[in-house]
């Protein structure tokens, strides 16, 4: 009989644990289903944030597409004015050319008046007249 006391007692003692187990696991479920609703609350936030961050980054896309449309025009347009610029660049360059050219030859001598009732010379423009007074005063 010693033997079967001993045994109900070993079975009482680990009863006993098991109870003990099972009380402190009960807390630990308890708190865990108080930060349930925390829990469930950071979630929703959590997906919220994630919703605002994927309509932010669409929003940042739609404006570098636009950014980049705004920039390949103004590149076009830039290009074009840069090779007006050329254009008139060497334009200048040639007209310069032609004025040292004209500078460097001998000044011929001044071209007789037309008789009165001869046939007049064509009439000058405004900028031939200009550059004409300009050739004159560098003389």
């Amino acid at each position: 009989m010693t033997l079967l006391v001993v045994l109900d007692v070993m079975v009482g003692a680990l009863l006993v644990a098991t109870i003990g187990y099972c009380v402190v696991l009960n807390r630990k479920l308890a708190a865990l289903r108080r930060n349930e609703a925390e829990l469930r609350e950071v979630l929703t936030q959590f997906a919220a944030a994630a919703r605002q961050a994927e309509a932010g980054v669409a929003l940042l896309k739609k404006a570098g597409r636009e950014a980049a449309s705004s920039l390949t025009d103004q590149i076009g347009e830039a290009k074009a004015l840069r090779d007006d610029l050329a254009f008139v660049t060497g334009r200048g360059d040639r007209l310069v050319a032609d004025l040292s050219k004209r500078m460097e030859q001998p000044k011929s001598p001044p071209r007789p008046m037309p008789a009165v009732g001869a046939q007049t010379a064509p009439a000058l423009s405004r900028a031939e007249r200009e550059l004409a007074a300009a050739l004159d005063g560098l003389r």
